[in-house]
C-alpha cells in the first residue's frame, strides 16, 4: 500500500476517503495522490499541462481560470494543518471523470484507490451507476470504499462473503495482507439465498476446508441467510457490528453486467460501512 490513488471532488465523502487514505498511507509509509478531474466536454481525457484547442479567446479564459481555481483549491487541501505533515500530492485533469480515472489507474499503478461514494440508486443504480461502482467493476487492484468518516483504529471485525470459487483465491491471498494490516478477525460468510441452498452442515464444512486451503488465521466461519445476496450480507454485517466488507468482484461489463449485475457494486452504493473489493480477473 505504498501508492494510494484518492479521486477526490472536495465533497464530504472524499473528505472521508482522503481521512482513511492518510491513515493507511502513514501506517504503510506510503504516498497519497489526491485525482481530480475537471469535468469537460470531451470524450477524451488529458492533464491541464497539455495543450487545449479552443473554440475562442474567451472559452481560453474561461477555462484556464478554472484550472488556475482548482489547482489552488487543491493546494489549499493539502496545506491545511491536519494534512502538512503527510506525504500527500495532488493531480488534476480534464475530460470526463471515469475515463480520467481509469487512465490515471492504468499511469500510475496504485496498490490501493479509495473512494468517497454517496452511491446510487433507483433508475440511476440500473442503467448508469456512479464513478464509484464503474471505478470498483474494473480497476485491477484493490478499492476501498466509503460513505463516511471511519478510523482505521476502529476496524477490527471484516465480513468476507465468498461463493467458495477457488478461481477468487488470489483476491482472498491479498486480502490476508489487509487483515494483518488492520489487526482484523475476518467473518467469512457463506450466502444462503433461494437461488443458492446448500446444507447448513455441508456448506460449515466448506467454509472450513477453503479457509484452511487457504491459510486462513484468526477467523470465523457463518451462514447468512436471506433472499438477495446483498441485502443478507449487509443484515450479517450489522448484526455483527462489523466495521467492513470485502469481496472479490466478477468485472462483468456490457449487457452481461446489466442483466447479471454485482453484488460488489450493490453492496458499495448501500453499504453504510466500507467496503474493499478487488476483481476476481487475473
Amino acid at each position: 500500500m505504498k501508492k494510494i490513488l484518492v479521486p477526490y471532488d472536495f465533497s464530504e465523502y472524499a473528505k472521508a476517503a482522503l481521512a482513511l487514505a492518510l491513515e493507511i498511507s502513514d501506517a504503510s509509509q506510503g504516498e497519497v495522490t489526491l485525482l481530480h478531474i475537471i469535468e469537460y466536454p470531451t470524450t477524451t481525457t488529458f492533464n491541464v499541462s497539455g495543450e487545449i484547442s479552443y473554440d475562442s479567446p474567451m472559452d481560453k479564459l474561461f477555462t484556464m481560470q478554472l484550472i488556475n481555481r482548482t489547482k489552488e483549491q487543491l493546494q489549499a487541501v493539502l496545506d491545511q494543518p491536519e494534512h502538512s505533515q503527510h506525504n500527500l500530492t495532488y493531480r488534476t485533469m480534464m475530460g470526463n471523470t471515469y475515463t480520467g480515472i481509469s487512465a490515471e489507474i492504468e499511469a500510475a499503478n496504485p496498490d490501493l484507490i479509495v473512494m468517497g461514494t454517496k452511491g446510487a440508486t433507483g433508475l440511476q443504480e440500473l442503467l448508469i451507476g456512479s464513478n464509484t461502482e464503474k471505478v470498483v467493476r474494473t480497476a485491477k487492484c484493490p478499492v476501498l470504499t466509503v460513505h463516511e468518516a471511519r478510523a482505521m483504529s476502529k476496524i477490527k471485525n471484516i465480513v468476507y462473503p465468498t461463493d467458495l470459487d477457488t478461481d477468487a483465491s488470489h483476491v482472498l491471498a491479498k486480502f490476508k495482507e489487509y487483515q494483518a494490516f488492520f489487526g482484523a478477525k475476518i467473518h467469512l460468510v457463506y450466502v444462503d439465498t433461494p437461488h443458492s441452498v446448500m446444507d447448513d452442515e455441508i456448506a460449515r464444512n466448506a467454509l472450513n476446508k477453503f479457509a484452511e486451503n487457504n491459510e486462513l488465521t484468526n477467523y470465523d466461519t457463518h451462514i447468512a441467510k436471506g433472499f438477495q445476496p446483498d441485502e443478507a450480507i449487509m443484515n450479517f454485517t450489522k448484526d455483527i457490528n462489523a466495521d467492513m466488507i470485502a469481496l472479490a468482484t466478477h468485472s462483468h461489463r456490457g449487457l452481461l453486467h446489466l442483466f447479471v449485475g454485482s453484488i460488489a457494486e450493490d453492496l458499495v452504493n448501500h453499504s453504510i460501512v466500507p467496503v474493499w473489493t478487488m476483481s476476481q480477473k487475473k
